[in-house]
């Protein structure tokens, strides 16, 4: 540092000084407080854009099946002449025409199913309680504090009295794969979610509030890569070229909490 730069930066020193910036300390602590503020509000800023909420969870896009595939239409005249005729929409479901939905009571379910033959089973904590109707491969949940319906399984694999059903419009017939069933619309793996046991649709629609969720969860082994050999084989990445037979459907309520769980 050449003299006149030396005398530059103490004369600024000497200035800040004189001009009462750290004036017995007091304006210090002000511009400490204003740096710890600043820094606060930052973190603070920082903290809520990187917060997850249940949007970032939540699939928007629309399934739009091909209604003029040979296959499909063949399928539908056999879902039509079947006894017992199961229906999956986004929000609605049917059984032989008749609607119900998440939320409603377990009266509105007995009006539509009768009384379970399965039998009523109480959850451990008491909170649930659960109506088996064993002969259809259906179970339903509900809160006992509220009597709403908030979870539903329909089960395909043995069941005698499903041979076709309609998920989102778009007929599935037991045994088929879940990729020869995504044929029949525009439902593809670049848009189904999938984890280690199943592939989920996290809709939009019908959300039961704010934050929550209704799930549905297409039971269906995802199919992973094998590599190595013998005791070194080990699973690898998901492969969307193979898939197996869909064994079921399950529809829940889901919160964030529960997501992340």
């Amino acid at each position: 540092m050449n003299v006149k730069t030396h005398f530059l930066v103490v004369s600024i020193c000497l200035a800040y000084y004189s001009c009462g910036f750290l004036d017995n300390g007091k304006g210090g602590k002000e511009m400490s407080d204003i740096i710890e503020k600043n820094r606060d509000g930052a973190l603070k800023d920082s903290h809520q854009e990187t917060q997850e909420t249940i949007d970032d969870y939540t699939d928007t896009y629309t399934i739009t099946p091909k209604y003029g595939d040979p296959k499909f239409k063949e399928l539908i005249a056999q879902f039509n002449k079947q006894e017992h005729r199961f229906e999956m929409d986004a929000c609605e479901f049917k059984y032989n025409g008749q609607s119900f939905f998440i939320g409603d009571s377990a009266e509105k379910i007995k009006t539509i199913f009768g009384e379970p033959d399965g039998g009523v089973v109480e959850s451990m904590d008491k909170s649930a309680k659960t109506y088996r109707y064993t002969s259809l491969g259906v179970k339903f949940r509900f809160f006992n504090a509220t009597n709403q319906l908030f979870y539903y399984d329909l089960t395909i694999t043995d069941n005698k009295n499903i041979n076709i059903l309609k998920f989102r419009k778009i007929p599935y017939k037991s045994g088929m794969s879940l990729n020869d069933f995504m044929t029949l619309s525009d439902l593809d793996h670049d848009k189904l979610r999938h984890t280690r046991f199943s592939f989920l649709i996290r809709q939009k629609e019908c959300a039961p509030t704010n934050e929550s969720r209704i799930t549905t969860h297409i039971a269906s082994d995802p199919v992973y890569e094998s590599k190595g050999v013998g005791h070194l084989n080990f699973t690898g990445d998901f492969d969307p070229t193979s898939s197996n037979k869909i064994n079921g459907f399950e529809f829940s309520i889901e919160t964030l909490e529960d997501i992340k769980q």
